[in-house]
């Protein structure tokens, strides 16, 4: 692969977890508020499948970000691999990223869900 190409499906899949991370953090924070601070005992129901399919949106995009870049780290152009910044990525604990990613998202459902009930 080019590297050119490389960088460009890193910056790409870069912009991609960060913009998911987002979207998450977002909805999160104002389903936590609706809980928070609304009467939610008649939305108990739609809240709780809304903070379960935040949730699944959270783990997936990141999960999706995290396989691309297990793909790139092993696509790598020597020139890059060569580099220091490129033996690092060759230690990047990505089962670590991946399991405390679905462990913290799973805290924050929960959390929200208890609230909720």
């Amino acid at each position: 692969m080019e590297t050119s190409t490389w960088v460009a499906m890193s910056e790409s899949n870069n912009a991609s977890i960060r913009i998911s991370g987002l979207a998450y953090l977002l909805a999160s924070s104002a389903l936590m508020a609706i809980i928070a601070f609304a009467d939610t005992d008649p939305l108990q129901f739609p809240l709780f499948a809304m903070v379960v399919g935040t949730a699944m949106y959270g783990i997936m995009s990141f999960e999706f970000g995290m396989q691309n870049g297990i793909g790139l780290r092993a696509s790598m152009p020597s020139e890059i691999a060569d580099t220091q910044i490129g033996r690092d990525a060759e230690k990047a604990p990505f089962a670590l990223f991946r399991i405390t990613n679905f462990a913290l998202v799973t805290l924050v459902a929960v959390g929200q869900i208890t609230v909720l009930f």
